[in-house]
This record gives C-alpha cells, structure tokens and sequence, in this order.
C-alpha cells in the first residue's frame, strides 16, 4: 500500500467503546428496560443530531431529560453518556507515534464535545498528552456538522489535506464507513476488534 497521510476512526479503532455500557447506565438511572432506552435513543437519533452540531451540550441534556422521561442531573447525563468510553492500550499511542514519524496522522470520529472531553482528561492522565497532541489535526463531525458515512464528510477532508483520495489511508471499525469512503477512491482498513491496529500494521509495508 501507498499512501501520504493517515487517517483514523476514533471508536474501537484508538478508544476501546461498548455502546451498551450508556444504555445499561441509563436503565439504571431511570429504572426503565435497557431495550426502552435503546429504542428511545435510536428512535430519536440521539447520536446523531448532537454529533452533527444540531445542539449544543446544554440543549442535549435537556432533549436526553425529555427522550427518557426522567429528571437526570447533568452529572448523571453526562456519566451513563461517557459510560461506552473504555480504554486505550498504550501499544496502540506508541504505535501512532511510531506512523506520524513517517506520515500525517489525523482522526476522522462521529463524536461529540461530552465524549471528547472525557477523552482528554483519560488521554491527559494516561499519557499527558490530548488528541490535538497525538494527531496533526481532527475533524470532528460535530464540529463539522458532517457525519460518516455520508461521502461530504470525507470530502472535506481530502480537499482540506489537499491530497487526491487514493493518497489517504483510512481505517475504522464500521462496515458502512468504510463501504462510502472505498467509493470515493480512498485506500481503506476494515478495523475488526478483536483485532487491532497492531495487527493491521503489522501486515503492510509502511
């Protein structure tokens, strides 16, 4: 494989996340079936609407109060939001540092600003170190206001990187994802955990 800049999902393929883990903290806050919260929080597309920008923090914790039914604190909230956020090895951050020594490195995530501050503070005292540290840059989708796999959003980034699609490797552990951005020309990496980056690189030529 050829390529000038690397690109990385952040889910499952840097930060190990259970969805799961927030529908079981909300049912638990709420006393609710955990299948009623996850129809809830996908009938109204929770996800998606605030990782796009359609909100701000504030707005989305009252909608979440109004989407369950329940009088959460915002502390509340924002703990059984975060609760999918698990861990990041640390081979996975020496191995990213290891590929910006030769490429770009940039994260491409479908996230929102509750998750990464709480990334940060996690990366700040694992690794003192932040996301904007360990990539050259990130496109965040809800800064963005784009969403993948919508193709606009991996649009915005070749032409921001100034570089021809083909020229970019990108990997992420959604099948769709990576579906559109193969459409679009881009050299992709289906991340399958159990397996990890580790591996993926181990098998190319970098």
């Amino acid at each position: 494989m050829k390529f000038k800049a690397v690109v990385f999902d952040f889910g499952n393929v840097i930060i190990n996340i259970d969805i799961p883990r927030t529908y079981q903290a909300f049912a638990e806050l709420t006393s609710k079936p955990v299948k009623s919260i996850e129809k809830l929080i996908t009938d109204n597309q929770l996800f998606k609407r605030y990782e796009t920008g359609k909100f701000t923090d504030d707005e989305f914790r009252e909608i979440v109060r109004q989407t369950l039914g329940f009088p959460l604190s915002d502390r509340e909230i924002d703990d059984a939001w975060n609760a999918l956020l698990l861990n990041i090895p640390h081979e996975r951050i020496e191995l990213i540092g290891e590929i910006r020594k030769k490429y770009p490195i940039y994260l491409l995530s479908n996230t929102n600003n509750i998750h990464i501050e709480k990334s940060n503070q996690y990366i700040k005292k694992e690794f003192n170190k932040t996301l904007e540290g360990l990539f050259d840059k990130l496109y965040l989708s809800y800064e963005m206001g784009l969403w993948k796999p919508d193709k606009a959003i991996y649009k915005a980034v070749f032409d921001d990187l100034n570089l021809q699609p083909n020229e970019i490797l990108f990997l992420d552990d959604n099948k769709s994802n990576i579906e559109s951005a193969k459409e679009m020309g881009i050299q992709t990496i289906l991340v399958e955990p159990p397996t990890s980056i580790i591996e993926y690189f181990a098998e190319i030529k970098w």
